[in-house]
């Protein structure tokens, strides 16, 4: 790696890139769309509504300074828009996902620029480049830092490097010089956070991830803005960021930039659960279109390989993955997913939403599941995640099933319709499309705020 410090190269990314090409704007304004669907759709969680009751907030924006809490028709002080957004949009796990850094960076990103752009009357073009350049960062420094050593002393990815993102991303709409804006990714770096914990009993700290890295990135670029400093070395130094988080500085791991990156090989979700478990459940919902309703006296076992780096996630240890009593619970059980996926042949919100009680019904069915590691899976992982499902049946049958890519992903992209009836799904068919409507034709000279038809639903507070 070049002798230049991490901050002063990611720098330099930031402050010399102010135009997107045609084909990343169009990206960017695809996970726009996406961003704003789960967001709205997530803001009747509880998890939603009790973070909203924590801050300060008004119908409307009564102080031109303050920023929209999308999908829920209220305006706060930009700090705490970014911290409900993020939690408000994690909520549903439905969110974007960068595989090789098992990132989710638009929780991050896209809560704290736009709580920026509404408080500064910020263009759309500047926003759309700005949350460019926090994606190519946010997902760099997550591969550079490696999930696995990070899954491995309890943090949660999207916390670390989400806060560094979305610093990056404001202080490009702040337009930082290059100085200020290695002390707002220094600080940021300083404040990222997220503990994994919340696995051990379905409580809701995931969501704080998303959301506290989002307020602390904009924390940061505001600080480093106010001429607060930071560690020039704050990602490599000794007691920095790569080493906290991670294993140091890995030989054969480099930091590569190239404007719009991030964002084109960001995934788009589909099942309302963990990426983790998302090829399997592709997987098993093809042998259930193929072979219609499987009940579980049906089904002899069903071995699911797991990437090592999510297996704690999603299905290690193996006796906890089999007890489902929140959704959370369920959105990181692999035996639970497996189960609906093989039973219904969907992986709905609803059927997440109502996870407990479904869990006793197909609890035989979990019970079936084993999970393991595959060579062939770990020799192609972090750069691309492929999965495979063996399903044996006591009519004698297997069916073996492989993909080299999940649904959604860099491989397998999804199209403007995917997202478009995902959205639907979400908020209603005429919101969804009055949504990507003003997405798609934003003018991008005017200020985004009050350009975009955010969806607004019943909120159960």
């Amino acid at each position: 790696m070049s002798n230049e410090s991490i901050s002063r190269l990611l720098a330099r990314h930031i402050v010399f890139n102010r135009r997107l090409s045609p084909e990343i704007r169009q990206r960017m304004q695809l996970l726009l769309l996406d961003y704003y669907a789960v967001t709205a759709g997530g803001a009747q969680r509880d998890s939603a509504a009790v973070a909203r009751s924590a801050v300060t907030w008004a119908t409307g924006p009564v102080d031109p300074r303050t920023s929209e809490l999308h999908g829920l028709a209220s305006w706060a002080t930009a700090e705490d828009a970014a911290l409900v957004n993020g939690i408000t949009a994690h909520g549903l796990e439905l969110d974007d996902t960068h595989e090789e850094g098992s990132l989710h960076p638009a929780v991050a990103v896209f809560p704290a620029a736009l709580a920026l752009a509404d408080a500064n009357r910020c263009s759309a073009g500047a926003v759309l480049v700005a949350a460019a350049i926090g994606y190519d960062v946010m997902c760099s420094v997550g591969v550079l830092l490696g999930a696995s050593e990070s899954y491995g002393r309890g943090f949660h990815p999207t916390g670390v490097s989400g806060a560094v993102g979305a610093a990056a991303a404001v202080s490009s709409l702040l337009a930082l010089d290059e100085n200020k804006t290695v002390n707002a990714l220094g600080l940021a770096a300083n404040m990222a956070s997220g503990s994994l914990e919340f696995l051990s009993d379905g409580s809701w700290t995931k969501r704080l991830n998303a959301g506290q890295a989002a307020a602390n990135g904009l924390r940061a670029a505001r600080l480093a803005a106010a001429g607060f400093t930071a560690p020039e070395r704050a990602f490599e130094g000794r007691d920095g960021f790569l080493r906290q988080y991670g294993a140091g500085e890995v030989p054969g791991r480099r930091l590569e930039l190239t404007l719009g990156q991030g964002a084109a090989e960001t995934s788009i979700k589909f099942y309302p659960c963990c990426r983790y478990m998302h090829g399997n459940i592709d997987l098993l919902r093809e042998i259930h279109k193929e072979l219609g309703p499987l009940q579980s006296g049906a089904i002899a076992s069903v071995d699911l390989a797991v990437i090592g780096a999510g297996a704690a996630l999603v299905s290690e240890p193996a006796e906890r993955k089999l007890l489902v009593h929140t959704t959370v619970d369920a959105q990181f059980s692999m035996p639970f997913g497996a189960a609906v996926a093989l039973t219904t042949g969907e992986a709905t919100v609803a059927q997440f939403d109502d996870a407990p009680v479904l869990a006793q019904n197909v609890r035989p069915l979990m019970d079936k599941v084993r999970c393991y590691t595959s060579d062939e899976l770990e020799a192609a992982y972090p750069a691309r995640w492929k999965a495979e499902v063996t399903v044996q049946l006591t009519d004698g049958r297997t069916i073996r099933k492989t993909a080299d890519s999940f649904k959604g992903s860099l491989h397998k992209p999804a199209t403007y319709e995917d997202v478009a009836h995902k959205a639907a799904g979400l908020v209603g068919a005429v919101a969804a499309e009055e949504l990507a409507h003003s997405i798609l034709h934003l003018d991008l000279d005017l200020p985004i705020g009050g350009q975009i038809k955010i969806p607004v639903l019943p909120q159960t507070s």
